[in-house]
């Protein structure tokens, strides 16, 4: 992670999502790009912030680290790719998984930058045209996009990773959630990195101008995911997420099959998701007997 070459090279077994059963199984991937300077200088923000957003996250103060390591993030032009990269093509990591390699050493997060343009450009506006009414569809953009995807990256580095189980034993969240964890650690990454642009907003670190546009970029990035389907980590996790801003009225559905965000109530949904989510991947021995994991999971 220390290296610093234009030529940006990730090999390795990382990624479970394949493992239905468990979530343990690992396949191997690759990805070859070249690095973005001029991108890359201006994401440099985020990852120095984590420990900022960590002590700040919207949940008791006893579930959070003190020592978040700040993570490099590298924008890169992806030139190729190989492995278990069929299908949806992902437009950004951050590995490793391995929580010792977390604890001690942090991680890295790589953003696909002509990934994310294409998908913006042939996938998330022409979704937009369809989902979103019409006088909000100008809020959708690149920017709000691709930033909230770097706090989506980000945020798998924050909150619980480690537990302690009540006999004493110690494990990790990964470990203990199963084939449940996927699913619930994309909704984390995806409602905190929500969170977690408001507050950068609000620390004046990101434009104002962002507000607006973030949220409606998000709406119809719901979309995107959930076509996915159910039974893929990043759809079942944005059904997840989905589901609880439209119970608090936070997106509105119209007469014409089009959805809109009341920005009046979306941001304490959005925080409120964040508090009610978080401590339950800390107490994993509950997620059984959680009534509101099992409904917007299953």
């Amino acid at each position: 992670m220390e290296l610093d070459s234009k030529l940006d090279v990730t090999i390795g077994p990382y990624e479970t999502y394949e493992d239905a059963l468990f979530g343990y199984k690992a396949t191997f991937e690759a990805f070859i790009g070249v690095r973005d300077d001029e991108a890359t200088s201006k994401v440099k923000l985020f990852g120095d912030q984590l420990q900022v957003l960590e002590q700040n996250l919207p949940f008791d103060d006893s579930f959070k680290s003190k020592d978040v390591t700040a993570a490099p993030i590298r924008v890169i032009q992806l030139i190729f790719n190989a492995g278990d990269v069929k299908g949806p093509q992902t437009v950004a990591f951050n590995l490793p998984n391995d929580e010792r390699i977390v604890k001690d050493r942090g991680t890295s997060m790589v953003m696909l930058k002509n990934v994310s343009e294409a998908k913006f450009k042939h996938i998330l506006l022409p979704i937009a045209a369809i989902c979103v009414k019409e006088d909000q569809r100008k809020l959708v953009d690149f920017e709000s996009f691709f930033t909230h995807t770097i706090c989506h990256e980000c945020c798998h580095g924050i909150g619980p990773h480690t537990i302690t189980l009540p006999n004493g034993q110690e494990s990790t969240v990964r470990l203990e959630l199963k084939e449940l964890h996927s699913a619930l650690e994309e909704a984390k990454a995806d409602i905190v990195g929500l969170w977690a642009l408001k507050f950068l907003i609000k620390k004046e670190l990101l434009p104002e101008s962002l507000v607006e546009s973030m949220y409606v970029s998000f709406l119809a990035g719901c979309f995107r995911s959930i076509r996915f389907g159910l039974e893929e980590s990043h759809g079942k996790g944005q059904a997840l997420q989905f589901n609880w801003l439209f119970e608090k009225k936070a997106f509105i559905l119209h007469k014409d099959c089009t959805f809109s965000v009341n920005f009046e109530k979306v941001e304490e949904a959005v925080e409120s998701l964040s508090r009610k989510y978080l401590p339950y991947k800390r107490e994993v021995i509950k997620l059984q007997h959680c009534p509101f994991l099992r409904r917007m999971v299953n």
